[in-house]
């Protein structure tokens, strides 16, 4: 059987706070039967928190808003559904630098992601999208 598979990013983006300098994104998987007009439904055992290096989500939230922009923001998730986060550790002043700096950059991160997703493009969530 052929099926068409959507995504759902069922809450705003969030930043991570153990110094990985990350932007999580709870993402599902959904599915219908291809052709189908049935509602697409979870695809059971598919939830997903991706994990999206602040620094790579920079460059995207800098682009021109546009068609380009969402399909680089789609990339970058398609890019990291396999990626964990890196803590920072250690409890020496450039240890707590370096996490004090990961956090705010991926705070700033996960701020820019959901202004763009609630205000730019207009969406709430849940936002279901297709890669």
């Amino acid at each position: 059987m052929d099926y068409e598979f959507r995504y759902r990013l069922s809450s705003a983006p969030t930043a991570t706070t153990d110094g990985s300098g990350c932007v999580q994104h709870d993402i599902w998987a959904l599915a219908r039967v291809a052709g189908s007009q049935d509602d697409f439904a979870v695809v059971p055992g598919r939830h997903k928190t991706v994990s999206v290096p602040a620094d790579e989500l920079a460059v995207v939230m800098a682009m021109a808003n546009g068609a380009a922009k969402v399909a680089a923001y789609k990339q970058a998730l398609a890019n990291n559904v396999n990626t964990q986060p890196v803590p920072v550790t250690g409890w020496g002043t450039e240890q707590l630098e370096a996490l004090m700096d990961a956090n705010d950059a991926s705070a700033a991160q996960a701020a820019a992601a959901d202004e763009y997703i609630t205000v730019t493009l207009g969406q709430s969530y849940p936002v279901e999208f297709s890669i």
